[in-house]
């Protein structure tokens, strides 16, 4: 068996945004098969591909950050996040935006470790609280998550990426200690 290149976390540049929407898409179409019409599914998978370049050169943008995991020249994974801008109650938190890997790294521990990397950044900014929502029928992230020390808050939100149906998303916390 071939030996895997050792794995390089670092923030991403706008230079990586063409390699972060390629993981972007290829994780969504692995993990959502069963959740999305497969038309469908290929539609937001080009849609997650193409938005990265406009959206992290945006204004918008600047308070979040991306890490990114990569093998030799290849991006495999990424982390997108920031503050938490629902308006909780209970102080200061950060969000996990988005979390993925390409289909052949699941298992691999790379997004394990981009996680914690993601966390300790967190953690660093002063936050003691990190959220994320992952759709609800997207059991492999949901038991990845509980795996990472995650715990689901009880609170859902439906959400329709556009094609009239629905689907529920769970959200998840974790305290970070200082």
């Amino acid at each position: 068996m071939a030996t895997r290149a050792p794995v390089l976390v670092r923030e991403a540049t706008p230079a990586d945004a063409t390699g972060i929407g390629e993981v972007h898409a290829a994780a969504w179409r692995s993990a959502y098969r069963d959740v999305f019409e497969a038309a469908w599914l290929q539609r937001l998978a080009a849609k997650r591909r193409n938005r990265w370049p406009d959206l992290m050169a945006s204004d918008e943008f600047e308070p979040t950050t991306v890490l990114v995991a990569q093998r030799g020249p290849r991006i495999v994974a990424f982390v997108h996040f920031g503050p938490d801008s629902d308006g909780a109650d209970d102080g200061p938190a950060a969000r996990i935006h988005s979390c993925y890997a390409i289909p052949a790294e699941w298992g691999s521990g790379v997004a394990a470790t981009l996680l914690d990397d993601a966390v300790q950044h967190i953690a660093e900014a002063g936050y003691r609280l990190v959220r994320l929502r992952t759709l609800a029928g997207a059991n492999r992230a949901r038991r990845f998550y509980a795996r990472e020390g995650f715990q689901e808050t009880g609170f859902g939100r439906e959400h329709d990426f556009g094609d009239g149906r629905p689907v529920m998303q769970v959200e998840y916390e974790r305290a970070i200690s200082g």
